[in-house]
């Protein structure tokens, strides 16, 4: 008997198609995927400006290389960011930018309907107007890193990447603004400022986002690694000494293999880096790929729908010993017309039971854990609420800093117990203490305050 063996690489193409299906893969488009005819649009615009500085076609491939020519400056086009502004929001060259012809490779990529939420380092609308054609221009959010505290748009959490958007991460050449990257200094700013600590502490780079997307795949496709991501990390590491005499004591050695040494990088940092190097065959491998994934799903009989309770207001976590609790507190939340996910009446049959219970407490507006001496009598038996908990930790950590977790706690009960275990992410936040005498006005205490904070929430959530 034969044994069949799988490669590592099928085994990272097959984690690629899981976690696709899961929701959990956020795609960064870079230039080498967008067209204005027959070249990329970056080229195609460099070309273009070379023509009117007596430059031959191709002669360059960057901006940096075409302003501090001498020709270009000898020139009368002037700073860049200037001519780009007015060369893409000029309303007679609209049509190059958004021609689906040239871009049937892109249009293909962003139809994968896992890919809602797409980040974009081209400076050109192509990629927004591609995905507008897929979604609507009237359900699209457009959203700019444009490296002005002032300027830049944030998401509110994790359920955000859900919705249609384009995000400009290198900013968007717009009319009469300097705020995207043109040349190499551009870029490696940026960089610097992208880098900076994921907290409220750091206005100058949108923070929830960039805490989401800590937690999340990205898949990297049409860009040059060694051109601009290799940079990102070096610069990064190198900016303390930017600008000083001290220059040659930090930062990373760069030597004539530099782009084998990111690709070792990557490796070490669990990256995805077996990479078909044909854009149209590697989309083609992601398409095959995905349909068997799903296709493998739907026969285990596992939903791989990422938002199975999409609106659902609150998750009640508890344990099987304070069922009468739960239960009383569901009928008082339901009865103030919140939606609210409970085992008993939200558990579907036939399907992974942790999963259901994954993506409710994702896709929940509030996270309701009921706390009592419960807890501490069953300290050593094994109960699905600690689970529970471990998915709302997690949960909590990628959407920022807005409410989500109410713990509805009986009096007496020490939530700082050390055999109750109680994560720090859900001892940190307000809770409601009830007695069992006054359990249905505290309950309805909790179901007023959940009301208003919802509606709070949805009077300050941004659509771009």
């Amino acid at each position: 008997m034969e044994i069949k063996t799988i490669s590592q690489t099928e085994k990272n193409w097959n984690i690629l198609f899981d976690q696709i299906v899961k929701g959990n893969v956020i795609p960064v488009i870079g230039p080498e995927l967008v067209r204005i005819g027959n070249k990329t649009s970056t080229q195609y615009l460099i070309d273009e400006f070379a023509k009117e500085c007596g430059i031959e076609e191709g002669e360059m491939t960057t901006f940096s290389q075409l302003v501090f020519d001498k020709r270009y400056k000898n020139s009368d086009l002037g700073d860049i960011h200037d001519v780009l502004s007015k060369t893409i929001n000029t309303e007679s060259n609209a049509a190059y930018f958004d021609n689906p012809k040239d871009n049937q490779l892109l249009l293909r990529f962003l139809s994968i309907p896992y890919f809602p939420f797409v980040i974009t380092t081209t400076i050109d609308p192509i990629v927004e107007n591609m995905m507008a054609r897929i979604h609507g221009r009237d359900k699209l959010r457009v959203m700019t890193f444009s490296n002005d505290p002032a300027k830049n748009k944030d998401v509110l959490n994790g359920e955000e990447t859900k919705l249609p958007t384009v995000y400009y991460m290198f900013g968007k050449a717009e009319t009469n603004s300097r705020a995207f990257v043109a040349t190499d200094t551009d870029l490696l700013k940026f960089s610097q400022s992208w880098m900076r600590p994921n907290d409220s502490s750091c206005d100058a780079k949108p923070s929830n986002l960039a805490s989401v997307l800590a937690k999340r795949y990205l898949l990297a496709i049409g860009h040059n690694y060694q051109d601009w991501l290799f940079r990102f990390f070096w610069y990064a590491m190198k900016n303390d000494s930017f600008g000083t005499e001290k220059r040659e004591r930090g930062g990373m050695l760069a030597h004539t293999r530099n782009d084998q040494e990111l690709i070792a990088f990557l490796s070490r940092a669990n990256a995805f880096s077996q990479v078909e190097p044909d854009p149209e065959k590697f989309i083609d491998r992601l398409y095959h790929g995905i349909e068997k994934e799903e296709q493998k799903r739907k026969q285990s009989n596992v939903s791989f729908d990422r938002v199975p309770e999409e609106g659902t207001d609150v998750f009640i976590s508890y344990s099987r010993g304070d069922s009468a609790i739960a239960e009383n507190l569901h009928k008082i939340l339901t009865g103030k017309g919140l939606r609210v996910w409970y085992d008993r009446s939200n558990m579907k049959k036939g399907l992974d039971f942790m999963r259901q219970i994954e993506n409710a407490i994702s896709n929940s507006t509030f996270f309701v854990p009921v706390l009592t001496n419960t807890i501490i009598k069953q300290a050593k038996d094994e109960h699905p609420y600690r689970e529970e908990w471990r998915c709302a930790e997690n949960h909590i950590r990628l959407i920022g800093g807005i409410a989500y977790c109410f713990p509805f706690v009986e009096k007496g009960f020490n939530i700082n117990d050390i055999i109750a275990a109680i994560p720090n992410e859900l001892k940190r936040h307000d809770a409601f203490e009830f007695t069992l005498d006054k359990f249905k006005e505290k309950a309805e205490e909790l179901a007023d305050y959940l009301l208003n904070e919802k509606r709070k929430q949805e009077r300050s959530t941004y659509y771009g």
